[in-house]
């Protein structure tokens, strides 16, 4: 990052000095009292399981040169024989925000930043963008998960004054959180992804996701432009009428960037373009061609061509646990176990069944989390569509898939087809007790069920071939 003079974090912060304010400058930001390095200033934020103000000495001792505290508390003698400046606020968290957005719009104002969010893809979308970019400009994008109140700001906090564009992921699961994001980051492009069910039991409903989604829109500069997924079409009428521009992306002829032509071949898709350009996306699963549709049209904003994005995206890798095939022991893996919800689920299910090659097609189905009061309902509906689909195992795990494992049986699926665990470790075993060569399964759940551990479990197991 750019350096900040400690005079300008106090002022922008209007803290309270506990202790002296240095001469000096701020190289770095954290909030991880591990990751301090000589130069940083470390904000000390309270979680469940931990508190930042519990490290200061470790911190001072590790060459930050500021603090910045919520609470009262006396200053260690290891911090008063320090030259690091203490600056007391009201909320960390919320000074970390100010901060960042501070830096974003006063030292990095030139960059290009690229917002996205949505329901399902930001993460899929925001690495497309950046892979493309990247072969002819200087890009930085969130790191990780980094899309909350705490994780905008440090990707912020990343830009460097040689960056073009930043691609920043931006994430919700309650009312209110998107706009002051999109403020902070200042936003040149926004990308809706897609708006569906998640987290409902914050959003209510996919009115409730829609309006938080559509909030993005706050932070836009200027003429900036929206980059818009057409399946929910009130999401777009509330863009129209905001009177904003407006590009659109999708299977339709009518989307300003659409695929009129679309081929699955062994586990990726051909595409052509409606300005006639062939795609070759090495990923499975079709919503991931309209992940690649809204890159597309990013990129294009920023003056890439078509066949620029064409030669680019060929040697795009798959973001760990998102739709990435694995061959183990004769069997194939889908890993799609980053998280779920039932837009995401369909569809992996969709590229399951698509898979006309498997001796079996295998369905290891987690929970899906944050659905609110209507969570039941939605893991029967989805016991019924896997029993009319003909799935031809169906491995539940977790309260909420009991219930999908029971409509599928109530729906006619056989009792020797379904079986339910407690856990994903447990299923993991049971799963390396059924599946055999030539099957393909899929393993998909909420974040909560750890469906990793399944795909760890059967990548280390050395049994049939």
């Amino acid at each position: 990052m750019r350096s900040i003079l400690l005079e300008e974090v106090k002022n922008v912060l209007r803290a309270e000095m506990k202790t002296p304010l240095g001469k000096g400058a701020v190289t770095g930001v954290t909030t991880d009292s591990r990751a301090v390095q000589p130069g940083d200033l470390f904000f000390a934020l309270r979680g469940d399981h931990f508190d930042g103000h519990d490290f200061i000495d470790e911190v001072v001792a590790r060459g930050a040169v500021a603090v910045v505290i919520d609470r009262k508390m006396p200053m260690s003698e290891t911090v008063r024989n320090s030259t690091v400046s203490v600056m007391r606020v009201d909320d960390a968290v919320e000074a970390l925000g100010v901060l960042a957005g501070f830096y974003r719009s006063k030292l990095v104002g030139s960059v290009a930043v690229i917002g996205v969010t949505g329901t399902n893809g930001k993460t899929t979308v925001r690495e497309m963008i950046y892979h493309v970019l990247s072969k002819s400009r200087k890009v930085h994008r969130s790191p990780k998960n980094y899309n909350n109140q705490i994780g905008v700001p440090l990707t912020l906090f990343g830009i460097e004054s040689d960056h073009q564009v930043a691609v920043v992921e931006i994430g919700t699961n309650a009312p209110g959180e998107i706009a002051p994001l999109a403020r902070m980051a200042g936003i040149d492009v926004a990308v809706i992804t897609h708006v569906g069910p998640s987290h409902l039991e914050g959003l209510v409903d996919v009115m409730g996701v829609s309006e938080e989604k559509v909030s993005i829109v706050t932070g836009l500069k200027g003429r900036g432009a929206i980059v818009c997924g057409v399946d929910h079409k009130p999401t777009l009428d509330k863009l129209a009428a905001m009177g904003r521009h407006v590009i659109t992306f999708g299977l339709d002829d009518s989307c300003d960037v659409s695929a009129r032509e679309v081929e699955r071949v062994d586990g990726h898709y051909r595409v052509m373009t409606n300005d006639r350009c062939e795609l070759t996306i090495p990923m499975a699963g079709l919503h991931n061609v309209k992940n690649a549709l809204a890159a597309l049209a990013v990129v294009r904003r920023l003056g890439v061509s078509s066949q620029a994005f064409a030669e680019a995206i060929k040697d795009f890798k798959p973001v760990a646990g998102r739709m990435v095939y694995r061959e183990v022991n004769g069997i194939t893996i889908i890993d799609d176990t980053y998280n779920a919800n039932p837009v995401s689920m369909r569809s992996a299910i969709d590229e399951l069944m698509s898979n006309d090659q498997a001796e079996r097609r295998v369905l290891a189905f987690g929970d899906m989390g944050e659905l609110g009061p209507d969570a039941i309902e939605i893991h029967q509906q989805f016991g019924r569509e896997i029993a009319a689909m003909n799935v031809d195992l169906l491995l539940a795990v977790g309260p909420l898939a009991a219930h999908t494992a029971k409509a599928a049986l109530d729906a006619g699926i056989g009792w020797s087809n379904v079986q339910k665990s407690v856990n994903s470790r447990r299923l993991a075993r049971l799963a390396k007790s059924l599946v055999r060569n030539g099957d393909i399964i899929l393993v998909k759940g909420s974040r909560a069920m750890a469906m990793e551990k399944v795909v760890e479990s059967l990548e280390r197991w050395k049994g049939r071939c």
